[in-house]
């Protein structure tokens, strides 16, 4: 596995990137703040961009220029989604506002494993990140952070120093190219001293010195050499890792191989009560005032140290000294990691109890939203059955009228055929009765005719009554 820090070919380039980095940062946060006002204009374009991917495990908007208006979208898309795992939002000027939401959703989201934000302005205002690092320090699912270029300072890397005391998910984590500095690096390196989870620091071009450089590394060295041990006990590299005095209080093993054996033995005695006390060969009977684990206290651990002290003092080899040192130090840590652990048991149960608060509090708002919508489809129920009840009786109305019409359509088509029956009888008799005028007008004709031939001879014999008139009083004078 290579060293997770910037050495050799890397370290030799660190100006180099650093100068092409301040550059292109430069040219990259001018387009930023250009397509700041296009981004807040073209929401409804992100949001559905959002909706097609509601069921993907991996949503990207790198380099959109959602900004924080953007990001406050992808939260609230985030927050209640339990598809997305990878969470992509490099170089999207993201800045105080926009990482505050996104941590407030990262609470409540339990399926996120890998959120990449590198060059964004996340560090710009230190309260940022300390919201996210709050909000990582109870995360138990984002194993992989990338913070690469965020302009975080030594504020905000004692933000993640704090976070990586008691964080126990995070395996790889990318602050490279922030400003940290030297008080940065030591705040970083005092929380990884506490944290046995992370097995990748990228620190190039960070500026924290490179004794802390050294230092992470060592950690990060032991870190992994635990996590091979836990993997894999029986693995070559993980048993040299056991027998590494620097390292094998992290692996399970102690200091040499007979000192292990003895000091297991010696330790299953006071904490588990199976063993001897303190001084006795590991095939000594067990005290009969032996403590069990359950029962144990502070008041014993102290009492224990006591007696390692004054077995060791007892001692004239050399060996058998340094023997019981180691003890007393493998206790010591023991006695440290059991803190810790319940120091862990306790931040556990706050986050079971935060998380439980946060399904009770959706569970509460889920069973109202589903009452409402009962309440909404029963008055759509009722409103139906009341449209059904109006269809019917207007389908009856409909059916009445339709015979009505038909009724109507019917008289008018009796009427129009006796008007029609009417008007040709009417027609008949007026071809009568025309046919009547004329032969009574021929009629007159032929009578005028007549009386005209017997006004001529009434005319005739006027005259010849006359003649005949005068030719008797001829005759009779």
């Amino acid at each position: 596995t290579a060293e997770p820090l910037g050495f050799g070919r890397r370290a030799s380039c660190a100006a180099a990137r650093r100068r092409r980095g301040g550059s292109r940062l430069a040219s990259s946060s001018t387009q930023q703040r250009a397509s700041t006002g296009a981004m807040a204009q073209n929401i409804p374009a992100l949001l559905n961009h959002l909706d097609a991917h509601r069921e993907s495990s991996t949503l990207s908007l790198a380099y959109a220029s959602i900004a924080d208006e953007g990001t406050v979208e992808v939260a609230k898309f985030a927050r209640d989604n339990p598809f997305v795992k990878y969470l992509d939002l490099r170089g999207n000027n993201i800045q105080a506002k926009g990482i505050t939401a996104l941590a407030n959703a990262i609470k409540l989201n339990r399926s996120l494993r890998s959120l990449n934000l590198k060059w964004n302005a996340v560090g710009r205002d230190p309260a940022g990140v300390a919201a996210l690092a709050d909000v990582l320090k109870s995360n138990l699912t984002i194993g992989h952070v990338d913070l690469r270029n965020n302009r975080i300072n030594n504020v905000g890397a004692r933000s993640l120093g704090e976070m990586l005391k008691v964080n126990t998910t995070i395996s790889h984590l990318d602050l490279s190219w922030n400003d940290l500095g030297v008080d940065g690096g030591l705040a970083l390196l005092e929380g990884l001293k506490h944290n046995s989870t992370l097995i990748d620091c990228q620190l190039s071009g960070s500026k924290v010195g490179e004794e802390t450089l050294h230092e992470v590394a060592f950690l990060l060295r032991r870190n992994r050499a635990a996590a091979a041990y836990k993997a894999s006990p029986n693995d070559t590299g993980a048993q040299v890792a056991a027998a590494d005095p620097q390292t094998s209080h992290i692996a399970g093993g102690g200091p040499g191989a007979n000192a292990g054996a003895r000091s297991r033995d010696l330790q299953a005695g006071p904490l588990g009560g199976g063993g001897g006390g303190v001084g006795f060969t590991p095939g000594a009977k067990a005290p009969q005032g032996a403590i069990s684990r359950a029962q144990w206290t502070a008041k014993d651990s102290s009492s224990l140290m006591l007696r390692l002290m004054m077995k060791e003092r007892e001692q004239v080899l050399p060996e058998d000294k340094l023997f019981y040192q180691q003890v007393a130090e493998h206790i010591d840590k023991l006695l440290l990691e059991s803190g810790k652990h319940k120091q862990g048991r306790t931040d556990g149960e706050e986050r079971e109890k935060l998380s439980t608060t946060g399904f009770v509090e959706r569970e509460q708002r889920y069973t109202k939203e589903i009452r409402q919508t009962e309440e909404a489809l029963q008055k759509a129920i009722f409103d139906k059955e009341k449209l059904q009840k109006d269809m019917a009786n207007k389908t009856v109305e409909l059916k009445r009228l339709n015979e009505g019409n038909a009724e109507a359509i019917r008289e008018s088509v009796a009427l129009q055929e006796q008007a029609t029956a009417e008007e040709q009888q009417l027609r008949k008799e007026l071809r009568e009765i025309i046919q009547s005028k004329r032969d009574l007008q021929d009629k007159l004709a032929l009578s005028q005719k007549d009386l005209e031939l017997l006004n001529q001879e009434n005319e005739r014999l006027r005259h010849h009554v006359k003649a005949f008139q005068r030719d008797v009083n001829e005759i009779l004078t």
